[in-house]
């Protein structure tokens, strides 16, 4: 995995939903590759966010792919809608799925990505049924239901773990291995060495200081010096 193939993809989690197209508008201007957005429904996490209104809204403004990354139980029954308003990934959780090839199923005749996520605690190994059927594999590096967590480094396992099953998997050695929580200037660079390729940013991009334009070229400047 090369520095030019990492994307950057902003968690609207930590958007200002008062300004939500200027904020899209200066994520895509500052060269994000995509856009990550959480549907939690208090159950799966003890937490409510989005539903498929606000994904028609973001929409409306992105000209990036939309990851909808789904934290409920049984989804299966909203996936449609979810492809039908805007996502172009879905992303489900093993552990909020009674069969996982039947969703996956559900998302690909919906005509959206299907991609796979694990919390920290969940084994690799229970991926490992349907490696050959998703593209991205996503690690959990906080536990799911709250944006701005800090980061978990016993997650750094994982994501080696991930790639390499990933890749014997998908010999074709198109996978993606995504990272979710508490990814910022100081903890991408640990995640890339681990094998990560798509980086998901919420607080880094969008709470940053100096501006969303410097959370994204940190970022971008942290993984080129760790690629050297």
């Amino acid at each position: 995995m090369t520095a030019n193939r990492a994307k950057i993809s902003a968690s609207l989690l930590s958007a200002d939903f008062g300004y939500l197209a200027e904020s899209i508008k200066s994520a895509e201007r500052a060269g994000v590759d995509e856009f990550h957005f959480d549907v939690m429904d208090g159950h799966f996490v003890p937490n409510l966010t989005f539903g498929p209104p606000v994904l028609e809204a973001v929409n409306r403004y992105a000209t990036k792919p939309i990851d909808v990354h789904v934290m409920q139980r049984s989804p299966e029954r909203l996936i449609p809608v979810y492809a039908s308003s805007g996502g172009d990934i879905i992303t489900i959780h093993i552990e909020g799925i009674a069969d996982v090839d039947e969703t996956i199923d559900v998302i690909l005749e919906a005509g959206a990505q299907p991609a796979v996520a694990i919390r920290p605690r969940t084994p690799v190994s229970s991926l490992r049924s349907v490696a050959d059927r998703v593209r991205r594999v996503l690690i959990m590096t906080v536990e799911p239901g709250f944006g701005g967590q800090e980061f978990l480094p016993d997650t750094l396992p994982k994501i080696t773990e991930a790639l390499s099953m990933m890749l014997s998997a998908r010999p074709e050695n198109d996978c993606e291995i995504a990272v979710d929580g508490g990814i910022k200037s100081q903890t991408i660079g640990s995640t890339l060495e681990a094998g990560a390729t798509t980086f998901i940013s919420g607080s880094g991009i969008f709470s940053h200081p100096d501006g969303i334009d410097a959370g994204v070229r940190v970022l971008r400047d942290r993984l080129k010096s760790v690629r050297g």
